[in-house]
């Protein structure tokens, strides 16, 4: 038997009409795609909060990652954040919260020296040993809880901070189980 040769014919290209509109509809589909960018802002460049908590800034006292560790729906909580004093000089800080209808301090009030921070969860070496207490969390866990923030210094802002659950990775913070108001 002979053996059997196969002869193909070698591959033909496009006719170049073809090609110059193949690369034109590339180059369209490309810059048509990439216009997503002109449109819409560099997310980077945006401020937000990469905590599970709120940023409030009361002047130069700046919060960051503020939020309540709670069961919530009347369960006592405990205030969680970093209080950051960028002034020359010492500061006192008092965190209120919406309680039963009315703006109530909380307890204690945390001194911040200039250049320093302090935990409100009063855990760390950052913190004053005593944790900011709220004496009944009004929202279940999941929910927000407005909080504002006072100084000595006269400045005051507010914002809704989450309340969590005492879970992973808030279980450490000892949340009180009797109303620590009276």
């Amino acid at each position: 038997m002979a053996p059997v040769i196969s002869r193909t014919a070698a591959p033909q290209l496009a006719p170049r009409p073809r090609r110059l509109a193949a690369a034109g509809l590339a180059l369209a589909a490309a810059l048509t795609l990439s216009a997503c960018q002109m449109s819409s802002p560099v997310t980077t460049d945006m401020g937000y909060d990469p905590a599970d908590g709120v940023s409030v800034d009361a002047g130069a006292m700046a919060v960051r990652d503020l939020l309540v560790v709670s069961e919530g729906d009347g369960a006592p909580g405990v205030v969680s954040g970093q209080v950051v004093n960028n002034t020359g000089e010492a500061a006192d800080v008092t965190i209120s919260a919406v309680v039963d209808g009315q703006m109530v301090a909380l307890q204690p009030t945390v001194t911040v020296e200039p250049g320093a921070s302090v935990r409100l969860d009063g855990q760390g070496s950052g913190g004053a040993g005593t944790p900011v207490t709220v004496p009944n969390v009004p929202v279940r866990a999941g929910g927000v809880i407005e909080l504002m923030v006072q100084t000595s210094q006269g400045e005051a802002d507010s914002g809704l901070a989450p309340v969590v659950l005492p879970d992973g990775y808030y279980g450490d913070v000892v949340v009180p189980t009797t109303d620590t108001s009276q």
